[in-house]
Order: structure tokens, then sequence, then C-alpha cells
């Protein structure tokens, strides 16, 4: 209740700057967008959690509607909302552009941290984020951000604060350098903190083995946490079609008993577009592809590791899609997963997945 209250007082807000533009007849400019996502994932016993038969899963993935609206030279705003199963408020933030230095953001938005959770979904080359990313980089949260970039390097800092009612905040920070980007080539580095104070929230590691459809069997400790400290750091190269990233995260966590508990994880991935066209590279961000009757390969090594619980899990994924345009993108990819506690395998699995993607 008390976060669609906060939604609502900001979309409030947003709309008095409507007022601010009256004088200019270009503005307020309106953008109405969205996608939806319909995925079919069949998967052996190793990724049930009964561990008996083969089973398949069809779902809407995800089906998010947008609204942004540009409401002079130096505000903007944006609305999202998921209503794949319910309705769900992802974005709802105003952003001030009118300095030199620096850009603010306030309300909801997602916290500046890793390279693959700043890419959207929908401009991913693989069905789904990796363990490492869905398990340890944080989400979406309400609070300001300033973000900036000079020359070759881009920067964000954030203060955010969850609306539960342990009150957890957060101050997270990203640090992005291409040290080249022309036409054909670019390198990417980098880094990202995040320190949250958690007050006794409740923690814990679950998480399924890169299906979304299948069951969530790579489950940690569950304990009060007061304090988790987040390192990533992140690589990319692209030359032409070709796009190599790589990242690496770790977490330690502090319980309200005064232990430690320590989770990393990271993955390898590699993709290249047969027709040579580049994935966009946007403000230290990976963007989307603007793909007609192209054809892009995917493949990706992938880890995550529970030290405290000596468990562990790794998988192998690749992946073939199609762009038939802008709007639709249609997505296969098998993912082979094994599980380790105390070093011993606990089995290994192989799932097919299938998306059918359409944006407008």
């Amino acid at each position: 209740m008390k976060s669609t209250k906060r939604i609502a007082v900001l979309l409030a807000s947003i709309c008095t700057f409507s007022h601010l533009a009256v004088h200019a007849e270009d503005y307020p400019q309106n953008k109405v967008e969205g996608y939806l996502m319909l995925d079919h994932d069949i998967f052996d016993a190793a990724f049930t959690e009964d561990n008996s038969d083969s089973q398949s899963e069809t779902e809407i993935r995800r089906a998010r509607l947008s609204l942004k609206t540009k409401w002079s030279d130096n505000w903007k705003s944006k609305f999202q909302l998921d209503v794949a199963d319910g309705i769900e408020v992802k974005d709802a933030y105003l952003q001030y552009q009118g300095w030199q230095w620096f850009d603010v953001t306030v309300g909801q938005f997602k916290e500046p941290f890793g390279l693959e959770t700043q890419s959207g979904s929908r401009d991913l080359s693989m069905i789904e984020r990796s363990m490492m990313s869905d398990s340890l980089a944080p989400g979406r949260n309400t609070g300001l951000m300033l973000s900036g970039h000079q020359s070759s390097f881009n920067w964000q800092l954030a203060y955010l604060q969850d609306d539960n009612p342990e009150k957890t905040n957060a101050v997270t920070g990203r640090l992005a350098w291409a040290p080249l980007d022309d036409n054909h080539n670019l390198v990417h580095l980098g880094l990202a903190i995040s320190e949250r104070n958690l007050h006794g929230e409740e923690f814990r590691i679950n998480q399924s083995f890169e299906v979304h459809g299948a069951d969530s069997l790579f489950e940690g400790e569950r304990f009060n946490a007061e304090q988790n400290s987040l390192l990533g750091a992140e690589l990319a190269w692209r030359y032409k079609g070709l796009l190599t990233t790589a990242e690496w995260q770790q977490a330690d966590v502090l319980s309200t008993t005064g232990e430690t508990y320590e989770y990393q994880g990271g993955y390898l991935q590699l993709s290249y577009l047969f027709s040579g066209k580049q994935r966009k590279y946007d403000h230290g961000s990976l963007d989307e592809v603007e793909g007609n009757n192209d054809w892009e390969i995917s493949t990706r090594y992938s880890q995550l590791d529970l030290l405290n619980e000596n468990e562990s899990a790794k998988t192998f994924s690749l992946d073939v899609n199609y762009y038939l345009n802008n709007e639709t993108k249609l997505m296969m990819g098998y993912t082979q997963a094994e599980h380790f506690i105390d070093n011993i395998s606990q089995g290994k699995g192989d799932a097919l997945s299938f998306r059918v993607q359409y944006s407008f």
C-alpha cells in the first residue's frame, strides 16, 4: 500500500510539470510503447523439485506497457507497467537533464549495478539472464540518482530505499569506461558497488537454473541479515557483429547473529549477428539490435557459488535468435545445468526454451 501511495504521489508530481511546458508548442511529447513475450519451456527431471518426470511450462513471461513523456527540453518521465501476472509497476520516475555535469532521476528505477541488468529484457541475446544477475544484482527500487558522462566515462550514484517493514536502504554506484568506441570496435570496462542496510530483513538465495518455468532448486540458507556488501566487475568487447561480455559479482551478507555469508558468481557470453550489425552501446549500456531478417547465435557459461553452504551450480546455454523485423523476434535456447553440494554432483539436466517476442 505504501509503495502504491509513493508512486501515486510521484505521478501527481510528474503531471504538474505539464504546466511548465505550456509555453512550448512542441510539448509535452508522449510515446506509448510495449512488448509481449510468450515462452514455452521443456525440461527434464533434474529441473524439478521431485526429480521424477520431465515437464513443460507455457507462460506469458512479460507483458509491459510504457508511457514516456518529454515535458520540455530538460524534463522527461517514464511510467511502465507489467501485466503478465497481475499489475506491477516497474518504472515510475522523473528525470531532469538541464545541468551540464549530471542528470537527476527521482522515483522508481533500476539500480545502477551490472552490465546485464542494465540492458532491457527485450534487448537480451539470451532468453534469461544469468544466475549471477538474478541472484546477486539488485533490481528496481525507489530513490534518487545522479548520473553523468564525460568523454568516455559514464557514472551513476543512487540512494535507494525499499518499501518494506525493515526500511532497508542502499547506496549504489557504477562507473563505466569505454576506452575504445568507434564504428566497428568497442571495449567496455565497468565497476559497481552497493552497500545495503537490511535491518534484519530475511535473506535467502532461491534460484532456478536459468529456466524460468522450472523449479527453484538452488536454495541457500535462510537467515535475517543486517548488511549486504556487493561488488561487481564488467567487461565487454564488440567487433562488428561479434560481442563478448563477462561479469563477476560478489556479495558479503552479514547476518544479525554476526556471521558473514559469502556468495559469488560470474558468466562469459559470446554472441554473433550474421548480418554484421552491431548491438547499440549507449552511456555504458548495451541496447537493442535493429534487426530485419537477421540471425544471431549466442552461448554462455555461467556459475554461482554459495561458499558458506558449499553449494554451487554451473550452466551452459546456446541460443539461436531470429529477428524478423524491429518488432518481432523468435528465440530458441538450450540449457544444460549441473548442481553441486559439498563438491558432489546432484545431477545434470537439459532444457529447451522457446520465445515469441513482439514489440510495438
